[in-house]
């Protein structure tokens, strides 16, 4: 039997603002150990018809935890941040073309590593990131039986269950003049769940008013 396959590709673009997040937060505890307790939530501006949106409300309350001490005479600044994420109701969770809304899974997050101020303009730092999403579908290989009961092929399917998705990032902060901030930096996939780049690189910069 001559097995026949075919490519199909296709692309595209779209560029727009995604959805917008408003913090509060509070510190309830100073000094060397720090504790703040604060809560992210988020507004579906963004069009999640084309990627650059969830589609739904979201609120994250968390804490963050942070040290400060020194080791060899640098300043060492161990941190901790978790929170619970509660998504609404989104299409892309649902079926986007009846235009009907389903739940969007929740999700569990958490960071915890440190900065390391290696000189008086450049801080180091490492964290590792970890995420749980609940009762969410899943894109899984399955095997297709022929009619034959002897043919098999490989297949996909979906199932749905929970996935925790392990990341490891590392950068560089450095002030180059006054209260401007460069960062770099690259995260790295530790595992193969959920759908994210292998390494991703990261540029930023941060000005204090």
């Amino acid at each position: 039997m001559r097995l026949r396959t075919r490519p199909f590709v296709s692309s595209g673009q779209a560029t727009g603002i995604g959805d917008v997040a408003l913090r509060l937060k509070a510190a309830v505890l100073h000094g060397k150990a720090g504790l703040a307790l604060g809560a992210d939530v988020r507004f579906p501006t963004g069009d999640e018809e084309n990627l650059l949106g969830s589609g739904a409300w979201g609120v994250r309350p968390f804490l963050a935890f942070s040290l400060a001490t020194r080791i060899g005479g640098l300043a060492f600044s161990p941190h901790l941040n978790a929170g619970y994420l509660w998504n609404g109701e989104s299409v892309l969770a649902g079926d986007i073309v009846a235009g009907t809304k389903g739940d969007m899974p929740n999700q569990a997050s958490w960071v915890f590593g440190f900065d390391l101020a290696a000189t008086k303009g450049i801080t180091l730092s490492a964290d590792v990131l970890g995420r749980t999403v609940f009762n969410t579908q899943r894109v899984v290989e399955t095997t297709f039986h022929a009619l034959d009961g002897v043919s098999t092929f490989p297949d996909i399917g979906f199932e749905s269950g929970d996935f925790t998705a392990w990341d490891a990032a590392v950068g560089i902060k450095a002030n180059p003049s006054g209260r401007l901030l460069l960062d770099l930096g690259l995260v790295f996939a530790l595992n193969k769940t959920g759908v994210r780049d292998t390494v991703t690189p990261l540029v930023g910069f941060e000005y204090s008013f």
